[in-house]
């Protein structure tokens, strides 16, 4: 990940390329630039995620996608995201936002299980079955994950991919 600027890092914020290489190199938020501060994604995340586990993803995406734009290094908020996006039938664009978030944590079983259920959903059998199988054996990393693996596990079955 990026390294965070210290108090002696000037950043050049008044050009195309200072704004590219405070993003890039220095790990600068949208959120940061515009004065949001954590308490304040925190605060709108916990409504999204209110809205998400209620079944409102069409209440809550509007917000998940502010947070994602301005603090794309957030795993929750991409994560977040891909689920409304799911639950609004857009499995394309959700697994690229799940595909973000396993980027920034590489043991998230769940985000493995949400990408297989995208790709079924478009029809793409045989790589559901193999995500799948990936999040079964990654599910194993982390034991908190065993709910996770047990429905990847019922996935895999249900499309006649046997035991992982």
């Amino acid at each position: 990940m990026a390294s965070m600027p210290d108090a002696t890092t000037l950043l050049d914020r008044g050009t195309p390329d200072g704004i590219a290489d405070a993003f890039v190199n220095h790990g600068v938020t949208l959120a940061s630039i515009k004065g949001l501060g954590d308490d304040d994604l925190e605060a709108l995340y916990a409504v999204a995620y209110d809205h998400l586990a209620e079944g409102r993803a069409r209440d809550a995406v509007e917000d998940l996608l502010l947070l994602v734009t301005h603090d794309p290094w957030e795993p929750r908020f991409q994560f977040a995201y891909g689920l409304a996006l799911q639950q609004l039938g857009q499995h394309e664009a959700a697994a690229h936002h799940y595909a973000q978030a396993l980027l920034m944590d590489a043991t998230d079983a769940g985000c493995i299980l949400r990408i297989g259920e995208c790709l079924e959903a478009q029809g793409l059998a045989q790589e559901a079955e193999e995500a799948f199988r990936a999040c079964i054996q990654l599910s194993y990393l982390r034991p908190e994950h065993h709910l996770v693996r047990a429905h990847a596990q019922a996935r895999l079955a249900s499309l006649g991919g046997g035991a992982a």
